[in-house]
C-alpha cells in the first residue's frame, strides 16, 4: 500500500476551508455552496484522520506548515495566502484536527472564522486553536529525564573571551556563572535574563545576525564564544519565524545555557588537535545529561532550559544524542539551537579544524533538511543570513 500523502490532503482541506469562509462571509452559513465545501473538506479529512489520530496546521510568520513543510497555493489560486489571512485576523497560530471530528464542528469553526467579530472563536472537542506554544515535557517524563542525568566529572579549567556587543560589567557576569557552575555552586539566573534582555533590545529585524556574532581569538576561549554565538543565531531565527515576548526570552536563556554541561569535560578533551578516541568521544557526549542534571537544580532556571541542554544534539529524525526511547521528538527550541550549533561549529576555527566556507555550510544544512534539521527552521534560517 503506498504511503499516505498527508500534505497534499491537508492542501485539499485548506483550499475547501477558505472556500467556505469565503462564501460564508459573501453569502451565508446556510448558503449550499458552503455547505458543498465544508462536506468535501469533512471528506478529506476524516480519510486523513484515518491515518493519523491527529494533524495540524501552524501559521509561522507568513507561512502555513503541515507535517514540516510549507504548504503552497497551486496554480493561479491563492487559497492558502487567503487562509494564513483570515489566520491572521483571528489571532490563530494552531489548528489541530483530532479523529471522530463531526461535521458540525467544523460548520461552527468555519463560522467562528468567518464571522467579523475577531473575538469570535473557540476550541472544540475536536478543533483545538491556539497559539504556537513551548512545549514542556509531562511530569512523567521529567522524572524520566531526571532518572537517565548521571553524575558530573571532574571539573575543568575554561577561559573565555570578551564580546564586542555586551557592556564590561555583563561580561564579567557571565564569566563567573560559568565559573560558579564549575565549582559546582549555584548561578544567579538574573544574569541570563539580563544578558538575553540586552540581546533582545539590540536587535534589529533587518540586521543580518552574523554582524552581530564575536570572533574566536584563541583555541580556549571556543566554549564561551560559541555558546554566544549560538544565543544569538537562536534568538535572531527564534524572532524570525515569529517567537515573540515571554516565548523569545526562555528562548534565549534555553539557548545562553544550553552547552553548559561542556565545562565538566576536561579541557584536554574538549580542545584536542586530532580525531578522539572512542572513549573521549563518549565523554564528550556526556556534557547534554551533565548539563540537563545541573540546571535542573539551578533556581529559577526555565524548564525549557533543561530540556534544551539535553536535546540539542538529538537529530529532527530521533537520531543523535542523547538516545531516548520512546519515539522522543526535541522540543522546537532544541531544534532551534541545533541549526545555530552546527552552524557556528563549523565557521569556528578550531584546535582540529578550519572554518568552513559559507557555501559548505549552507550545504550541510540544506543536505540535512527532514533528517538532522527541522526542514522548516533551515529554510528560514538561510533566508535570514542572506538578507
Amino acid at each position: 500500500m503506498a504511503e499516505y500523502d498527508f500534505h497534499e490532503g491537508l492542501s485539499r482541506v485548506v483550499s475547501q476551508l477558505t472556500a467556505a469562509v469565503m462564501n460564508t462571509s459573501l453569502y451565508s452559513p446556510t448558503h449550499p455552496q458552503v455547505a458543498q465545501y465544508i462536506d468535501k473538506a469533512n471528506i478529506v479529512l476524516t480519510e486523513i484522520l484515518q491515518h493519523k489520530p491527529e494533524v495540524t496546521l501552524l501559521l509561522i510568520g507568513d507561512d502555513l506548515v503541515a507535517e514540516s513543510r510549507q504548504l503552497v497555493s497551486t496554480g493561479a489560486a491563492s487559497y492558502v495566502t487567503n487562509f494564513t489571512r483570515i489566520l491572521k485576523k483571528k489571532a490563530i497560530e494552531r489548528i489541530t484536527f483530532v479523529a471522530g471530528l463531526p461535521k458540525d464542528e467544523l460548520q461552527g469553526l468555519i463560522q467562528d472564522l468567518a464571522s467579523s467579530d475577531a473575538a469570535s472563536v473557540r476550541s472544540t472537542t475536536f478543533v483545538k486553536l491556539g497559539k504556537v506554544e513551548l512545549r514542556i515535557k509531562k511530569q512523567d517524563e521529567q522524572e524520566t529525564l531526571a532518572n537517565m542525568i548521571a553524575a558530573a566529572p571532574e571539573e575543568s579549567q575554561e577561559v573565555f573571551q570578551e564580546l564586542l556587543s555586551l557592556t564590561e560589567s555583563e561580561l564579567n557576569e557571565l564569566k563567573e556563572l560559568y565559573l560558579r557552575a564549575k565549582r559546582h555552586k549555584k548561578i544567579d539566573v538574573r544574569s541570563v535574563d539580563d544578558m538575553v534582555m540586552g540581546f533582545v533590545k539590540g536587535f534589529r529585524q533587518e540586521m543580518n545576525p552574523l554582524s552581530l556574532l564575536a570572533s574566536l581569538k584563541s583555541v580556549n576561549e571556543y566554549t564561551f564564544t560559541h555558546v554566544t554565538n549560538v544565543c544569538i543565531l537562536t534568538m535572531s531565527l527564534a524572532e524570525y519565524v515569529g517567537f515573540t515576548g515571554e516565548h523569545l526570552h526562555k528562548i534565549g536563556v534555553a539557548s545562553l545555557l544550553h552547552d553548559i554541561g561542556k565545562i565538566f569535560i576536561p579541557d584536554e578533551v574538549l580542545s584536542k588537535p586530532g580525531m578522539l578516541t572512542p572513549a573521549e568521544r563518549k565523554m564528550v557526549e556526556t556534557h547534554t545529561v551533565k548539563g540537563a542534571r545541573y540546571l535542573m537544580g539551578v533556581e529559577g532556571v526555565p524548564k525549557l532550559a533543561v530540556l534544551a541542554a539535553l536535546e540539542h544534539h538529538q537529530k529532527f529524525d530521533g537520531n543523535g544524542y542523547p538516545s531516548i526511547k520512546g519515539g522522543w521528538t526535541p522540543n522546537i527550541t532544541s531544534q532551534l539551537i541545533s541549526v545555530a550549533d552546527v552552524f557556528d561549529a563549523m565557521r569556528s576555527k578550531r584546535s582540529y579544524q578550519e572554518s568552513h566556507s559559507l557555501e559548505k555550510i549552507e550545504g550541510v544544512l540544506t543536505k540535512g533538511k527532514g533528517t538532522s534539521f527541522n526542514p522548516i527552521l533551515v529554510d528560514y534560517f538561510l533566508k535570514m543570513i542572506r538578507r
